[in-house]
């Protein structure tokens, strides 16, 4: 198993690179949808948020191996999900 302090550097490293994307987004498409950008931005600091205290607190009734895998794969689909939007937006 990886190192907790790793994977909370993972996870605040993956959430700041789709918070840049969404400001570079901004930047090439002008601030006319910065309403819907500043959603998935909220949306990537509650998930964000929701992961680091899953790390912190996990469940006693799991081996560890297999919650955390479990944790990556859920917050990897989360950050897809995410970028499924903001991809979304500039197909409209």
């Amino acid at each position: 198993m990886r190192n907790l302090r790793t994977i909370k550097k993972d996870v605040e490293f993956l959430v700041g690179e789709l918070v840049d994307d969404c400001f570079i987004y901004l930047e090439l498409n002008g601030e006319e949808k910065m309403e819907q950008v500043g959603e998935i931005i909220g949306e990537a600091l509650d998930l964000q948020d929701d992961t680091i205290d899953k790390i912190n607190h996990p469940a006693p009734e799991i081996k560890k191996d297999k919650y955390y895998k479990a944790l990556t794969k859920e917050f990897i689909e989360g950050i897809d999900a995410l970028y499924e939007k903001l991809s979304n937006l500039s197909k409209k």
